[in-house]
């Protein structure tokens, strides 16, 4: 069973600032609290990093 594995999402510019941020506080987007910390999925987490 699957229930995740799509990540197409529409780029918005606050998911570039989100990052941008997350990038300055010297965190990873490979981290176990990267969801958490970016308030967004999982898979968005991987898309953001994109």
């Amino acid at each position: 069973m699957r229930f995740s594995g799509h990540e197409t999402f529409v780029c918005k510019q606050p998911w570039l600032k989100k990052g941008c941020n997350f990038l300055n506080q010297q965190k990873r987007f490979t981290s176990d609290t990267a969801v958490i910390d970016l308030g967004v999925g999982k898979n968005m987490v991987s898309s953001i990093a994109y």
